[in-house]
């Protein structure tokens, strides 16, 4: 086990340390055409932005997203706000001694909250805004002692529910295994399996990559393309079309390949807000 751990980690850190993952702003639908109009933010050298995830409130648009360091080989959790064509004020908000990515954010009620990615601590932790958007607090946690990835939650029917990449041992099928639950609430006072769980056991639509949102009427939700020994080589889009504790339908409905930019190898995230996007992207 522990030896899966340095193996999978190894590789994992000498791939992101060649890799150049930046954050990008696309504005309407996502085509060719948008997508060759992308606004990139770039980071310093000695990082690269990941996994983002876009907020909007108060007439601000703020990016949360996976900041890996790479003195320290770890991610923590970083914020910037959107001002025309650059990504100012950006701060590490969470900063744990295990890798933290994926800042899932959502607004329930009054409150303001994100769920990280913590596999690394084997369980769940959801955090609420005290201050937004630079102070958070724990909230609570979950699925202690599993290994979970790329939590993402759906309000849908007037229920909650939490899609979940998830492994007993082999990291790989987190790119892969997709796990659905029902929640009552975000203590996890109950926690309820879907009944076909792994839904989707693929490493073309798997694991999540961003928050599911609807668009005209239909729900999408946005999964990563994984190849063999590529990791986040592209993106799927999938309209979910009927889910509950016995039956999950998704229909593929477009695919995202890295062939619009030159040196472009990789995309793997995307995160929609109303007519703004945005995504990362992976270049040589």
């Amino acid at each position: 086990m522990i030896y899966q751990f340095l193996k999978y980690y190894l590789k994992r850190i000498l791939k992101k340390d060649r890799s150049k993952w930046i954050l990008g702003l696309i504005h309407g639908d996502i085509n060719y055409n948008s997508l060759k109009k992308t606004i990139f933010f770039k980071p310093p050298n000695n990082e690269f932005w990941a996994d983002p995830f876009l907020f909007c409130r108060k007439k601000s648009k703020y990016i949360f997203f996976e900041n890996f360091k790479k003195k320290s080989n770890k991610g923590v959790i970083s914020v910037g706000e959107i001002k025309g064509d650059k990504l100012i004020n950006v701060k590490d908000i969470l900063t744990r001694d295990y890798h933290l990515s994926y800042p899932f954010i959502f607004k329930k009620g009054k409150s303001i909250f994100l769920i990280p990615e913590t596999h690394e601590k084997k369980r769940l932790e959801v955090y609420i805004a005290k201050k937004f958007p630079y102070k958070w607090a724990l909230y609570s946690t979950a699925f202690h002692g599993e290994i979970v990835a790329d939590p993402t939650i759906l309000f849908y029917k007037k229920k909650m529910w939490l899609f979940l990449n998830k492994t007993k041992d082999k990291l790989n099928k987190l790119n892969k295994d997709l796990y659905i639950y029902q929640i009552n609430d975000l203590k996890f006072t109950k926690i309820t399996p879907h009944k076909k769980n792994p839904v989707i056991s693929d490493y073309l639509s798997g694991r999540n990559a961003g928050n599911i949102f609807v668009d005209k009427k239909k729900i999408y939700r946005p999964s990563q393309i994984n190849k063999k020994n590529i990791y986040g080589y592209g993106l799927c889009l999938s309209e979910i079309k009927k889910l509950n504790l016995n039956i999950y339908i998704e229909r593929k409905v477009q695919i995202i390949e890295p062939n619009f930019f030159k040196k472009l190898k990789g995309v793997h995230h995307l995160s929609k807000d109303g007519k703004f996007n945005v995504m990362d992207f992976n270049f040589y």
